[in-house]
């Protein structure tokens, strides 16, 4: 199922990672974007709540595919890195 954004629940920006409230339709998960993940997806290089933002689409489809893989982290997390963000990209083109 795929992952959709909490409503009252926005993004934000802690440390340095971007953290994205959502939701499968049955629990509630945190996804972590890392500052590398959020500077390597777009020119030039960028870890504010606004590349964020823009970008919220591909990073909830990556965190959907590592949770539909067993892939999601402790505590109801799933990581998001700049290696999950390729591996995504590749199967999308084959």
């Amino acid at each position: 199922m795929a992952l959709s954004t909490r409503e009252g629940f926005p993004a934000f920006l802690s440390e340095e990672n971007g953290h994205i409230p959502v939701q499968d339709g049955d629990c509630n998960w945190l996804v972590i974007v890392t500052r590398e993940a959020m500077e390597n997806v777009a020119e030039p290089p960028d870890a504010s709540l606004d590349r964020l933002s823009q970008h919220s689409s591909l990073f909830l489809d990556v965190a959907t595919f590592k949770l539909e893989h067993g892939r999601a982290g402790e505590e109801d997390t799933i990581w998001v890195q700049t290696d999950d963000i390729t591996e995504w990209q590749s199967l999308q083109t084959n």
